[in-house]
């Protein structure tokens, strides 16, 4: 996942080609990261929401996937870095005024080195909370443990979930209530919130977080 630019004459190149059938590998790769770019500036024009889901091999285990489909449990995490990747689209629009782009990953070790961090700077980023997929309870804990030090929860996108699974709707936002209630009961034994702070914090990532984040 990068966002390298294009000329602009080198991309319309590559767009035709790829009609045509005719890229290469090398370059539909370079067309892919300039595109993140033109959807990051479109983004800022229309105000609509960017979301990335970078870090994981689908369907790793082919016979499966053939087999029973799709999200049938053979999806592997991959290494994926944020820091030197987004940095060029960041440079022309992490600061624009009303650009939102929410990252997601399955790559756990980047919580705390580049996202915070990035979210922490950038007013555009907001990072995704792991439990749309990472959806288990320690999961949950870790992610909280490693970004809430540097960019609290303002700075995440609240709860939200994948529609797809409707009948686990219920069984998710029940444990993500109680899960993220528990660390805020940790934050307020620790004295680092006081309680009434922690019940605003406990109805706001549930609701108006994630309003405000996706702009709904």
């Amino acid at each position: 996942m990068r966002t390298d630019p294009l000329d602009p004459g080198d991309a319309a190149r590559i767009y035709q080609r790829a009609l045509a059938g005719e890229a290469t590998v090398d370059e539909t790769t370079a067309f892919r990261r300039h595109m993140l770019l033109e959807m990051a500036r479109m983004s800022c024009e229309d105000g609509l929401v960017m979301t990335l889901h970078p870090g994981v091999r689908r369907g790793h285990h082919l016979p499966t996937q053939a087999r029973f489909g799709a999200d049938s449990g053979s999806d592997v995490p991959l290494r994926v870095e944020f820091t030197d990747a987004l940095r060029p689209l960041l440079q022309r629009y992490g600061t624009h005024p009303g650009f939102h782009l929410v990252p997601f990953t399955l790559d756990e070790t980047v919580f705390s080195r580049e996202l915070a961090p990035l979210a922490g700077f950038y007013p555009s980023i907001y990072v995704g909370v792991p439990w749309w997929f990472l959806d288990a309870p320690h999961a949950i804990r870790r992610f909280r443990a490693a970004v809430t030090e540097t960019i609290g929860f303002s700075r995440t996108s609240g709860f939200v979930d994948d529609t797809r699974a409707f009948c686990s709707i219920p069984a998710r936002h029940d444990m993500s209530r109680r899960v993220d209630a528990g660390w805020l009961a940790h934050l307020v034994a620790e004295h680092q919130l006081d309680e009434d702070e922690a019940l605003e914090t406990a109805r706001d990532l549930v609701a108006g977080q994630p309003r405000k984040v996706f702009k709904l």
